[in-house]
C-alpha cells in the first residue's frame, strides 16, 4: 500500500508532536512530580508563616506559645493546614527558646541554600525542623 503525500505529512507530524510532549515531560518533569514540588513548597512556605507567627509572640510575651491553638488566638495569626490532606502542622516548644514544626512532604527537597545553609530541607514524609526564636531588636 503505497502512502500518499497528506498520509506522509500526517505521520510527520504526529511524531514531532509526540517527541515535542516526551521532551517536555524529560525537560519539565510529570505534571504529577511537578504538583507535588508546589505543593511541598506550599508547605514550606506555611512553616514559614508559623516560624514568623512564633517569633512574633515571643516578642510580644517573652515565652513560646504552648501550642498552635494559642498561637491562633493572637490577631491576625491564621494557622495553615496541610493543602492536600486538611491535617494541622504540628509544632512543639522544646525549650525556652527552641521549637519544632512538623509537616508531611511528598517528595525531598532541591537544595534552597542561603548563607550557606538550606534551613528548610527535608526529606519525603514526615519531618520537623528545630528553630530558635529570632529575637527583635528593641
Amino acid at each position: 500500500m503505497r502512502m500518499t503525500g497528506r498520509q506522509l505529512l500526517a505521520g510527520v507530524v504526529s511524531l514531532v508532536v509526540a517527541a515535542a510532549i516526551i521532551t517536555g515531560v524529560v525537560i519539565l518533569g510529570s505534571p504529577s512530580n511537578e504538583r507535588a514540588l508546589r505543593l511541598d513548597q506550599r508547605r514550606v512556605s506555611d512553616l514559614e508563616g508559623l516560624q514568623s507567627a512564633v517569633n512574633f509572640y515571643f516578642g510580644e510575651h517573652a515565652t513560646l506559645p504552648a501550642s498552635l491553638e494559642e498561637l491562633s488566638r493572637e490577631p491576625g495569626v491564621r494557622i495553615a493546614s496541610d493543602p492536600v490532606t486538611g491535617v494541622a502542622y504540628r509544632y512543639r516548644a522544646i525549650g525556652a527558646e527552641q521549637f519544632e514544626l512538623c509537616g508531611t512532604f511528598e517528595r525531598a527537597s532541591e537544595p534552597r541554600v542561603s548563607s550557606g545553609v538550606d534551613v528548610w530541607q527535608h526529606p519525603p514524609g514526615d519531618h520537623c525542623f528545630t528553630k530558635k526564636v529570632a529575637k527583635r531588636s528593641q
